[in-house]
């Protein structure tokens, strides 16, 4: 398109140029009462008109220049004295230009006052009604033409523009397109990564419900098997207790991995110092562990759902360990709390020094205190023994409650 603007723009110049040379020698060459210099003047000043006008830019300077070639013409056609001819070539030449150079409502007026000026210099010279009601006919035949003509050819430069824009925005939406298809994609990607994640943070959680509940019931069953022998001994009613404590969590464990299984929500036996009593006596009825609870320090009881659970598992797991590794004969447990936080220490007089190896089982207890946005942290009691220091804010935070609500 734009290789061909410049000839285009040659084309539109040269072919008016051509009409009036060939009409100029052939005015010349059959002269009537015109002047031969002042018609050859009066085609050049045309000629330079329709190579300068496609670089003025500005209407009223057209408009001015078009009236000035029309002045110029009736001064000729006054001059020659001639009815038919030049003159009146030139008018019509001049009248097709403006159709296709001056706006439509301009082109209108500028022929109208052509016609007009036209019909006053026919009646000045004698012309005949049926001679003026001609040129009039033909002018204005012309004028509807090329009218027409230039109509159709700015219909069709607006279906060109409508139609290129047209294919930009088609580009544009099929750019568009594959951007989202590229977004749903990594839409997709990112759902199926979220989906994964959250599987594997549940087999995480059920994993370590699984160690921190039955795996402290199944050492305490171990334990009691294992004195079974010695009591056996010694007293059959001692004996048959033992087989009862042992059945009874057997019963236990069963009833907490249907929990697990059927991902039942949190139970309600782990809330508050009640069950964390319940837990203690439970400890040192089947384990022959000595735990105290010192509650001195604890001005309230209440405690947000998250927080009783937290503090329920981490004791019941930190106890599992004393019971398992640590061949202690007494523990204790102190809570106390102020308006934000709940503090809970553990220590146990077992054969701890100060290396410490990370397991499921103290990890479990860092993730769990993380989770409820609080910190747990691991020491050496002198002479020997573990200190375990957890710190609880009581303040659920948004997070916690989207949890709870899932």
């Amino acid at each position: 398109m734009n290789r061909q603007t410049p000839a285009r723009h040659y084309y539109k110049k040269l072919v008016p140029s051509l009409i009036l040379i060939l009409n100029c020698i052939q005015f010349l060459s059959h002269p009537a009462k015109a002047d031969p210099i002042l018609l050859a003047f009066v085609f050049a000043v045309y000629l330079a008109f329709i190579w300068v006008i496609p670089y003025v830019a500005s209407t009223a300077v057209i408009l001015c220049i078009f009236i000035g070639l029309w002045l110029l013409t009736d001064f000729f056609w006054a001059v020659s004295g001639q009815e038919q001819g030049a003159a009146y070539f030139l008018i019509v030449f001049l009248m097709i230009y403006a159709a296709f150079r001056l706006p439509s409502r301009l082109s209108l007026i500028f022929t109208a006052c052509l016609i007009g000026g036209n019909i006053l210099l026919l009646s000045s010279q004698g012309g005949s009604l049926n001679t003026i009601i001609s040129n009039i006919s033909i002018m204005l035949g012309l004028y509807v033409l090329f009218s027409s003509m230039r109509f159709r050819r700015e219909a069709r430069r607006e279906a060109e523009r409508n139609h290129a824009e047209l294919a930009k925005m088609h580009v544009q939406l099929e750019h568009a397109h594959k951007e989202l298809q590229k977004a749903h994609a990594e839409l997709q990607e990112a759902s199926v990564l979220s989906l994964r994640y959250a599987v594997l943070e549940e087999r995480t959680r059920i994993a370590r419900d699984i160690h921190d509940s039955i795996g402290h019931e199944l050492t305490s069953v171990i334990v009691q098997l294992q004195s079974l022998p010695y009591i056996l001994k010694s007293s059959k009613e001692d004996s048959e207790k033992v087989i009862q404590n042992v059945l009874s969590v057997a019963r236990e464990c069963l009833q907490e991995v249907r929990s697990v299984v059927h991902q039942m929500g949190r139970s309600e036996s782990m809330v508050g110092l009640t069950a964390l009593r319940g837990l203690i006596h439970q400890v040192e009825e089947r384990s022959g562990l000595h735990v105290s609870l010192d509650t001195a320090g604890l001005s309230e009881e209440s405690w947000p759902p998250n927080v009783s659970e937290t503090i329920y598992r981490i004791l019941q797991e930190a106890l599992t360990n004393i019971i398992r590794h640590a061949d202690a004969s007494h523990a204790a447990a102190v809570i106390s709390n102020d308006k934000s936080h709940l503090y809970v220490t553990i220590t146990d007089d077992g054969l701890f020094t100060g290396i410490l190896t990370y397991g499921f089982g103290l990890t479990g207890m860092k993730e769990r205190a993380e989770k409820a946005g609080g910190s747990l942290t691991f020491s050496a009691v002198q002479p020997s023994g573990l200190k375990i220091e957890l710190s609880l804010p009581l303040m659920t935070t948004n997070k916690e409650q989207k949890d709870e609500q899932r």
